[in-house]
């Protein structure tokens, strides 16, 4: 079997990370904690200078009670991209965290995630996988609270204080609940936009009315049966832009008009070139780690659009960028190598591919658990993880990693119930009887969509041999290109079996609940839609929510609903003059990008090893 090591993560989460993530810390393992224990995060303590003996080290004890260098301001932060932005306005882009991704610099939203928790706090959140709004994790930004008094209503308090940027024809006036009202009725229900065909009115699923009771006040009127998900939308999926913008331009997508109340501002934009953004400096926010500080540290944000993979690689060797993500085993190896003195990260997939099989259909033989079964008796996962991925993945990832903010939920393999373990052995005897069993002692041929986009068909090849040698079910692959796959699966079009990614949104349940379009099997488990109405109701409460998975996901995976496949690591590299960081991809759920929020940049250390002074 030919090693193919393949960044498998083609998942809307990789795909914001190559846009967006940033870089940090030359610390990547455990940070000392002063006597053992971490003292309470308020967001008022006051940072203990200590000394700690060492040349030119300026180091304090932060809000976590970690012992961490001070940051400190100014330098430049560089990164290269893959694409261009293809916008500045998310409500007109149907792909907000991937096309408009600047807006994770320049705009804030509602709340954002809690950074006392990230890996430079507490430690509870890596703020590497996308979909994260677990509500434990997350802190006001732009309300300071929110309140259900019943179950048809959500209220914000807005903070008092936020500024828009000082640029016309906002002029840096005091931000209010008008303005939040204006942006989440936009959001909601402007046509085409992500939220409006997220929560379709035609379907009962959009809030009802949105309005500001007071200049601090914002009351939202939603269905009872979409509460929680509409509130952890408008808390998280919407950016807010300058009201006076939308009115004189119809919409916010010219950069000259882009105005947020973020930590920087757009100054300057090339089409397929660069996007520059400076500190803002009347931003409103401190650092809660550092509660001293004002935010954000990097005087200003220099992004680069090269396609090229070798050119940008060549880019970050040299110093000229600070860091690379999503950066598969072959590039990693070379690059320490080259530059021993890059920092890296191994990552857990946060996603990966599966197939999935049409249990819907009377002339397909999938909804017969049998045949699900065989299919996964004849497959050597083990053999798949040790030699195309060479020991470097995880056998099981999806839907629940193994990041710090799934542990309650997270079951290892050994751990699972043996008719769940033996999933993921290799049985292909038993594979035959099974099949035989369920009225194929021939086998049947079966096609599966796959998009041309996957390099070599992923796995796809592997698991052709695999069922052709044990089953003798002969796969045919249908490969199409990305919208015509979209257009099928999306559509519930797919004839058979389809090949694709998925990811870890673990509060949407999306590959096992019977209405949502992500379920790609066509899945009906009436005791687990039930079971998703309780789980949903229970969103805010995190101990309950964990619980629930916990008892609920070793039953599903032991129906074999979908296939999946061991997924290999990914990984991150920086130069040590970036700090604060630590592999983290955003800080929130689509704030893909807010940790730089938060990094500094060691001006010094970059000129002393590369010569360059930006």
């Amino acid at each position: 079997m030919n090693k193919k090591i393949v960044w498998i993560a083609v998942s809307c989460l990789m795909v914001v990370s190559l846009l967006v993530s940033s870089c940090g810390d030359g610390v990547t393992d455990e940070e000392e904690e002063i006597d053992g224990e971490e003292e309470e995060i308020d967001g008022e303590e006051e940072e203990e200078e200590v000394d700690v003996g060492e040349e030119g080290m300026d180091m304090v004890v932060n809000a976590a009670g970690k012992l961490v260098e001070r940051p400190r301001y100014g330098g430049e932060y560089h990164y290269a991209l893959t694409s261009d932005v293809r916008g500045f306005d998310d409500v007109i882009s149907t792909s907000p965290a991937y096309a408009t991704f600047t807006l994770n610099e320049t705009h804030d939203e509602l709340f954002t995630g809690d950074w006392t928790k990230s890996m430079q706090g507490t430690g509870e959140a890596s703020f590497t996988i996308g979909g994260v709004y677990f509500p434990h994790l997350q802190t006001g930004m732009l309300a300071e609270s929110f309140e259900l008094p019943d179950n048809e209503t959500i209220i914000w308090h807005i903070r008092q204080g936020v500024h828009w940027q000082d640029k016309p024809p906002a002029n840096g006036r005091e931000y209010n609940a008008h303005d939040a009202a204006f942006n989440l009725e936009r959001a909601f229900h402007t046509p085409g936009s992500y939220l409006y065909g997220t929560y379709r009115q035609d379907r009962g699923d959009s809030p009802t009315s949105i309005k500001a009771l007071d200049d601090w006040t914002v009351e939202m009127k939603v269905p009872s049966h979409r509460q929680i998900p509409l509130l952890f939308a408008a808390n998280d999926f919407v950016y807010h832009h300058c009201p006076e913008v939308i009115e004189e331009y119809g919409d916010a997508d010219n950069w000259e008009q882009c105005i947020g109340t973020g930590p920087f501002m757009l100054v300057d934009y090339v089409p397929v070139s660069t996007i520059r953004m400076e500190r803002n400096p009347n931003y409103w926010r401190n650092n809660p780690l550092h509660p001293e500080d004002q935010l954000p540290y990097i005087d200003a944000i220099q992004y680069m659009v090269i396609p090229d993979t070798a050119t940008s690689q060549a880019a970050f060797r040299t110093g000229k960028i600070e860091t690379r993500t999503g950066i598969v085993k072959d590039d990693w190896e070379a690059l320490v190598h080259t530059n021993p003195e890059l920092m890296w990260r191994q990552q857990s997939p946060g996603g990966g591919y599966q197939i999935h099989m049409r249990q819907d259909k009377p002339e397909l033989p999938y909804d017969d658990i049998r045949v699900r079964k065989a299919l996964f008796y004849a497959i050597d996962h083990q053999e798949i993880l040790d030699e195309y991925y060479e020991g470097l993945g995880e056998m099981i990832n999806v839907p629940i990693p193994s990041a710090p903010e799934y542990q309650a939920m997270f079951t290892p393999l050994e751990e699972y119930p043996e008719e769940v373990q033996k999933l993921y052995g290799y049985y292909p005897e038993e594979a035959r009887e099974l099949l035989a069993d369920a009225g194929y002692p021939d086998g049947f041929e079966c096609t599966c969509l796959i998009s041309s986009a996957i390099p070599d068909g992923e796995l796809t090849p592997i698991i052709k041999d695999y069922w052709e040698r044990n089953l003798n079910v002969i796969m045919n692959m249908d490969v199409r290109t990305g919208p015509v796959i979209s257009s099928l699966v999306i559509g519930e079009r797919q004839e058979d079996m389809y090949y694709g990614s998925c990811g870890t949104s673990v509060l949407k349940c999306n590959q096992w609940r019977t209405d949502s379009y992500l379920n790609y099997g066509q899945i009906v488990n009436e005791e687990f839609n039930e079971w998703f109405v309780e789980f949903e109701a229970n969103m805010l409460d995190w101990d309950t929510m964990a619980r629930m998975m916990k008892e609920i996901e070793p039953k599903m995976r032991a129906q074999a609903y979908f296939i999946d496949f061991p997924n290999d690591y990914t990984y991150y590299m920086w130069w040590p003059w970036l700090k604060g960081y630590n592999g983290e991809t955003g800080c929130g759920y689509f704030n893909t990008g807010g940790q730089l929020t938060y990094l500094w940049i060691d001006t010094d250390l970059r000129t002393e090893m590369t010569g360059l002074s930006r």
